[in-house]
């Protein structure tokens, strides 16, 4: 079992002159994770995205966050995979 990690408030790290420490250690939202996994799966759209490109762009999230993350991107028409296991890479969706 994973237990949580607690952060100090933004207040606190601001008093002590660390705003950036605050930032850091609260990560990014599931919106802005979307955005930078979406970001790099356009950039890489000639030779696609593997799964294993895509946990270095997001190191903090584990293997099944970055999969839930992509299933919603895909949901929302924003991507698709091509290939099967290993294989398989991320593509941005062309709109014609």
């Amino acid at each position: 079992m994973t237990r949580g990690t607690y952060v100090l408030s933004r207040r606190f790290y601001d008093f002590v002159g660390k705003k950036g420490i605050y930032t850091r250690k609260k990560g990014l939202d599931r919106d802005q994770n979307r955005a930078l996994l979406l970001k790099h799966i356009r950039e890489s759209q000639n030779s696609g995205s593997p799964i294993g490109e895509l946990m270095q762009v997001l190191p903090a999230q584990s293997r099944r966050q970055i999969q839930l993350l992509l299933k919603s991107l895909e949901r929302d028409g924003e991507i698709h995979m091509i290939g099967t296991t290993r294989s398989s890479r991320w593509y941005p969706v062309i709109e014609k």
